[in-house]
């Protein structure tokens, strides 16, 4: 398997998601997405359109919370999901937001 690292992906203004990936070909057997120690804020991960400041969150697949200085780091593997003849996911279908501006989350891909 090959490692893919995507590094660290800002979020500059709150409120504005940042796409992980513009590359619409890049397809994946695996994406690991991890906080960052230092950082003060929640972060968020969702597809196209999410919208973090609604009350049902629109589009949210999964919210970070503040990590901690050091030690474990809250993250999510995301597994493929079933695409024509293989289980693949797709980096550029998610995006990211944060409470605080310019931080973010590290993006890790696994290629096949």
């Amino acid at each position: 398997m090959q490692t893919v690292s995507m590094g660290l992906i800002r979020v500059p203004t709150p409120g504005v998601p940042v796409r992980i990936c513009s590359d619409e070909s890049l397809n994946v057997v695996m994406m690991v997405i991890r906080t960052v120690p230092g950082f003060t804020g929640k972060t968020y991960v969702g597809i196209m359109g999410m919208d973090r400041l609604t009350v049902n969150r629109t589009g949210v697949v999964r919210i970070f919370s503040e990590p901690p200085a050091f030690g474990p780091q809250d993250g999510e593997v995301f597994p493929p999901y079933p695409s024509g003849q293989s289980n693949v996911i797709r980096p550029a279908d998610f995006w990211v937001d944060a409470d605080v501006a310019d931080e973010g989350v590290t993006v890790t891909c696994y290629v096949a």
